[in-house]
């Protein structure tokens, strides 16, 4: 019995010693939850703020490409398009200092920002070849394909916006462009072949006090017992005065390259199979694409759009005083019949055909055709008209195309 006693009592404070090694394990694994709660929630707030600051960042970008639009409020005015080293600035003086920024360089222009909520800093210069030319976005070869080039076409602006936000910064670069004019060879260009009868009219002379083009224009070379265009008299006349005015032999124009290009901008876009559409259909032209003034010299409209139609390889039929203003890109073959009125360009990747009716049946602009093999055909009382204005204005209003983004991970 002594013997037994004695164990226990050599067994006194075990307990004490265990527990308190436990409370030190719980208080161990308490700091560790407690630096990793902390350590993950400034990993959330650092992140948080480099989101927020990326965005900053993202907003000064699209303010500049706004602003580069031509008529816009607060416009950034580019008089140097053939200068590398031409800049423009949007913040305050101090950070864009910080940025480039020289006031006495004549190359130099500084805005404040349309806004005093985010704090960002922009600046906007050429894109060059690296052997000090100006890269331009165009049509440089005339085959309706837009390509980086040093000769014809839209500037390209990198655009380069600095975010700040609760300490964290952020910075993305665009490149960015304004939508070249379409190229234009003629008041109808037709990819294979043409058949204009009946009482039509194609002048290729300007309408809008420009240059002037051939009625008609195609890739396709004149065979003599095969004419393809069977055109009555004074029905197609053009730059040399010749009748019919017909221009063979053309290089080639892609317009499913354009209308890959533009559709992209475009206001309305649908998708269709085998439609015929009025001028009532919604949705299609009863959105209200735009009232052109075809009667006024020069002919006008007030409005501006891209309309763009996927007719899925079938056609889209549009009949009963349809109208519009800007440019109409159809994917597959186009039939128009009874009244049209179009101030802009019409552009189809398939057959063009051009029936009329009662009322007014006008194309003030031009026509582009695809290859096809029905080919194109203008009958009845039709008009189609050549005017500068309207094809060379109608891509200004619209906002700059995006060619690349990237976030800027280091300076």
């Amino acid at each position: 019995m002594k013997i037994t006693c004695s164990l226990v009592k050599a067994e006194d404070g075990a307990i004490l010693m265990i527990a308190l090694i436990f409370v030190g394990i719980l208080a161990l694994l308490g700091a560790t939850a407690t630096l990793i709660t902390t350590t993950d929630t400034k990993i959330g707030a650092n992140y948080k703020s480099g989101e927020q600051a990326l965005y900053v960042a993202e907003a000064g970008a699209q303010e500049a490409r706004q602003r580069l639009r031509i008529g816009v409020t607060g416009a950034i005015t580019d008089a140097h398009t053939d200068n590398t080293q031409w800049r423009a600035y949007i913040g305050t003086d101090p950070k864009s200092q910080k940025k480039g920024y020289e006031s006495s360089n004549a190359n130099h222009i500084r805005t404040a920002s349309l806004q005093t909520d985010l704090d960002y800093t922009v600046m906007i210069k050429h894109v060059d070849d690296g052997a000090g030319n100006v890269l331009y976005w165009g049509d440089d070869d005339g085959d309706g394909t837009w390509t980086r080039n040093t000769t014809a076409g839209e500037n390209i602006y990198l655009i380069t916006a600095y975010g700040n936000a609760d300490g964290a910064a952020k910075s993305v670069q665009l490149e960015v462009t304004r939508v070249p004019p379409i190229t234009i060879k003629a008041a109808l260009y037709s990819g294979t072949s043409s058949n204009i009868q009946g009482n039509v009219a194609v002048d290729g002379n300007d309408s809008c006090g420009g240059t002037a083009l051939p009625g008609i224009a195609t890739p396709q070379g004149k065979v003599s017992d095969t004419d393809p265009v069977d055109a009555p008299a004074g029905a197609v006349t053009g730059s040399e005065g010749v009748d019919p005015d017909v221009s063979y032999g053309v290089s080639p124009i892609n317009t499913q390259s354009i209308a890959t290009s533009l559709k992209k901008s475009a206001d309305f876009s649908y998708n269709v199979n085998s439609a015929t559409q009025t001028a009532s259909t919604t949705p299609g032209p009863g959105d209200g694409w735009g009232t052109p003034d075809l009667a006024a010299v020069p002919p006008t409209c007030s409005s501006c759009n891209i309309v763009h139609y996927d007719t899925n390889g079938t056609s889209l039929t549009l009949s009963g005083q349809v109208s519009g203003c800007g440019i109409l890109l159809v994917e597959g073959d186009l039939d128009i019949s009874g009244g049209f009125e179009w101030y802009g360009t019409v552009v189809v990747t398939g057959s063009f055909q051009f029936t009329g009716g009662a009322g007014a049946k006008n194309i003030m602009g031009a026509v582009l055709s695809g290859e096809s093999t029905d080919g194109d055909f203008v009958g009845g009382n039709v008009d189609i008209n050549y005017c500068s204005t309207a094809t060379e204005s109608q891509t200004n209003n619209h906002a700059l195309t995006i060619l690349s983004w990237k976030q800027v991970l280091a300076e």
